[in-house]
């Protein structure tokens, strides 16, 4: 975490809830960098299921925006101009550069990794062969829960 996000904290979070408790969240200044990671799940009208829900929270003022899929395009790949309007309504300096979010178990505040493979370091042998195998607990594989992918 760099000094400024020490001091201040982080400018915004997703909030991933389960029924009314928070679960996981994920920490990053960029609103539109959080929603990126998500907005895929959004494509054709997806929605989480029961009992969870996600919410995009400022937290310099503590406001949130319950993400459903009015907020995204259809093509998974671009949010709404109404979602654009409801961030920069709740922090009109919501255009900041972005950088690498930190994802954590809501609980016991344990750092957990946002994907099991670095970008460009995907073995396909490595991933048939532990197909069967218990996989560690990452942002995607939560948010393919969330989603009922799994």
């Amino acid at each position: 975490m760099g000094l400024l996000n020490k001091l201040f904290g982080y400018r915004w979070s997703l909030y991933i809830v389960m029924g009314n408790q928070l679960a996981y969240a994920m920490h990053e200044n960029s609103a539109l960098r959080i929603v990126g990671y998500v907005m895929a799940y959004f494509a054709d009208g997806g929605k989480p299921v029961e009992p969870w829900s996600l919410y995009l929270n400022f937290n310099h003022k503590h406001q949130t925006i319950k993400l459903g899929p009015e907020h995204f395009m259809s093509d998974g790949e671009n949010v709404t101009p109404a979602l654009i309007r409801e961030i920069e309504s709740i922090d009109p300096g919501w255009k900041v550069k972005g950088g690498e979010p930190v994802f954590e178990e809501a609980a016991t505040r344990k750092r957990l990794k946002i994907s099991e493979y670095m970008p460009g370091d995907i073995d396909i042998q490595a991933m048939i062969d532990n197909l069967n195998k218990p996989r560690d607990v990452t942002f995607f594989s939560v948010m393919d829960e969330v989603f009922g992918k799994r």
